[in-house]
């Protein structure tokens, strides 16, 4: 059942800053995301980057963590996510195109959704 599959998938990167002393329920997170989590569309996966839990973890200062966002079905197309005070930057460092100027700073789930939609329907199309 194709439709059962997941679009996107979502991990840890690289930790590129001083960690934050975090809660057990931010560290019981940062354990989850460090495997690779699966979302089944974009609009779950912006769901979660706006909650309460998602914020808690990565903090209002500077940013101290990257993740990678990833095609289920071609983990060879990514883009990466970094979690900023005001926001969420999504980096597209193999720049295709589908993210403009390959770099945007995204401040509501819709517009992370919207971003993260366009993105997937340009690398899946190409």
């Amino acid at each position: 059942m194709m439709e059962d599959l997941p679009l996107l998938t979502m991990t840890k990167s690289r930790i590129v800053g001083e960690q934050p002393k975090l809660s057990d329920a931010s560290t019981a997170l940062l354990d989850t995301l460090s495997t690779l989590c699966s979302f089944h569309s974009c609009e779950d996966l912006a769901s979660f980057l706006f909650t309460d839990m998602f914020r808690d973890l990565v903090g209002e200062g500077e940013p101290w963590i990257i993740f990678e966002i990833g095609v289920y079905k071609d983990h060879t197309k990514t883009i990466e996510l970094i979690p900023v005070h005001d926001g969420i930057t999504l980096a597209d460092g193999a720049m295709t195109g589908g993210i403009t100027d390959n770099i945007t700073v995204v401040k509501s789930q819709a517009e992370c959704s919207e971003i993260l939609s366009f993105w997937l329907n340009y690398v899946t199309n190409e």
